[in-house]
Formats: C-alpha cells, sequence, structure tokens
C-alpha cells in the first residue's frame, strides 16, 4: 500500500500549505502553557510548535509517522523540549504524557483531527475532570466547525455539547488543496476556550444531557414532539413542561439557548423529585 493510500486509509491528510500552517501557529495563544499535539503527521506542524519553546508532546497513532517526526525535530535541533509517543490519542492521559517534558496542567491542544473522531476526541478533553485543557485549537470538518460555533437557531447537539463546556470560535476555513491528500471536504480551524464552569447551572451534567439528547432526537420537529418522543413523556406532558418554562411549544431544538435547556433540565428534575417524594 503507498504511503498515500495508507495516510488517506487512516484519516491522515498532512497540511502543506506554509500559509495555513503560519496561521495555526499565530493562533496559539501566547502563555506559557505546555502543548499537547493531536495527530503529529510526519510533523511539520510539530516543529512549528516546537519552535515556540513550550513543552511539547506529540501524539500520533502511526508508527511510521512518528518515526518521521521525531527525526524531524532532531534534524532541526528541536528535541529538546519536545517528544512524540506512538499512541491513540482516547487512550491518552494527560498528565502521564506532559510528565514526559517535566510538564503539568495547564496546557493547551492543538491538532488536526481525524474527522471520523473528532466527537470522540472532544468529549474526551472537555469532559476531562481533572486534566481538561485550558484551550483548544483544533483543525476539523468545516460543516462540524459550522455546528461546533453556530448560535440559537442553528444550534445542535455537538454544538451545545461543546459550548456548554467552551466558548467556541470559528478562526478560518481551509480548502481541500491545503492537504495531501486532499480530503474529500473543506476544513476549518476553530479555537475552543474551556470555561472554568458550565455555561450554565444545572442538576446534574447527566439530567441536563438527558433532555438535550431528546429534544434533539427529532432535531426537525416542534419541541412538543421531539421531547415526548425523545423523552417519553405522557399525552400533553411536553406542552405542560414548555408551557412552564415559558417556552413556546412549537419552536424547533435547535433555536434553544443553553439557558432554556436547562431550565428544562430543572424543571424535570422537580418534577420528578416531587413524583417521587409523593409515592413515600
Amino acid at each position: 500500500m503507498s504511503g498515500r493510500r495508507r495516510r488517506a486509509r487512516l484519516g491522515q491528510h498532512l497540511l502543506r500549505d506554509q500559509r495555513v500552517l503560519d496561521r495555526i501557529v499565530e493562533a496559539v495563544p501566547q502563555d506559557p502553557a505546555p502543548i499537547l499535539e493531536v495527530g503529529a503527521g510526519d510533523g511539520i506542524l510539530t516543529t512549528r510548535l516546537a519552535e515556540l519553546n513550550r513543552p511539547l508532546v506529540s501524539i500520533e497513532i502511526d508508527e511510521a509517522m512518528a518515526f518521521r517526526a521525531r527525526r524531524r525535530l532532531a534534524m532541526e535541533g528541536l528535541d529538546r523540549n519536545a517528544v512524540v509517543i506512538e499512541h491513540d490519542v482516547l487512550d491518552v492521559d494527560p498528565r502521564e504524557a506532559l510528565s514526559l517534558v517535566a510538564a503539568q496542567s495547564p496546557y493547551g491542544l492543538v491538532g488536526n483531527l481525524p474527522y471520523a473522531i473528532t466527537a470522540p476526541i472532544f468529549r474526551k478533553f472537555l469532559e476531562e475532570e481533572t486534566e481538561r485543557p485550558a484551550w483548544m485549537l483544533a483543525m476539523i470538518q468545516h460543516e462540524v466547525a459550522q455546528r461546533v460555533t453556530a448560535r440559537p437557531g442553528k444550534l445542535s447537539l455537538m454544538g451545545v455539547s461543546v459550548q456548554f463546556y467552551a466558548e467556541a470560535e470559528l478562526l478560518f476555513s481551509v480548502e481541500r488543496e491545503a492537504f495531501d491528500p486532499p480530503p474529500q471536504v473543506r476544513s476549518a480551524v476553530v479555537m475552543l476556550r474551556l470555561r472554568d464552569r458550565p455555561a450554565v447551572e444545572v442538576p446534574s451534567v447527566e439530567r441536563f444531557f438527558e433532555v438535550v439528547r431528546g429534544g434533539f432526537r427529532s432535531p426537525r420537529k416542534q419541541l412538543h414532539n421531539a421531547l415526548a418522543q425523545g423523552v417519553w413523556l405522557p399525552p400533553n406532558g411536553a406542552h405542560e413542561w414548555l408551557e412552564a418554562c415559558d417556552i413556546d411549544p412549537s419552536r424547533r431544538p435547535g433555536t434553544l439557548t443553553l439557558e432554556e435547556w436547562a431550565r428544562l433540565a430543572w424543571w424535570r428534575e422537580e418534577a420528578m423529585t416531587s413524583r417521587s417524594d409523593s409515592r413515600q
């Protein structure tokens, strides 16, 4: 199998456009935080990040690519404070990775994320309890970037899930021709600045997302229908719920703000608690 075909099979599209590389490096926050890079590839971006003179750990699942990235760092004399590890990013312990360069949290994350596992990577680092990054600078599919950074009116489950934990900004778009091999879709670079606490107060994260997932199970339906089916409510139960929260039952799930989703979660929690108490 050729190198290009192997990379495509692994979801690796290597960034080659120097202007895009420049813009990514320029977007790295000017703080002293060490950096975890997701996907070293053959080390082009890795060497640019190492030139920032900050502790750097680059994670690469492909053995051949990891070797090339290490060799590139060594040839540039940039391997004193930067290491490349062969690992699946979804299994990486940030604390252990940072210890390889004598660094610790807070850290930043930079990566050209494989499209197939963008959502799991976001979940892993956004929901990390003790070792979350301070910020994430990520190249992702353009359509996903739009969902992640959307405002009420065009929100999706992914948008709510990311914005619950972070402030999200789409920095710039990247054309297919910037990569080798070119992906089938455009890309975009987003900045996620993680919040000290979730964007809204909720009864629990689990309860909040039970409601959100229920609503977005049928995103094109009006809320009273979407929630009735997604959360399994009795007849007219969704109407009562929405009206109690001062939300028009005819609205679509994507129009709600995080505050409105939180309001629904709180009402449901209180209703469930009241029913439980009445049975005792």
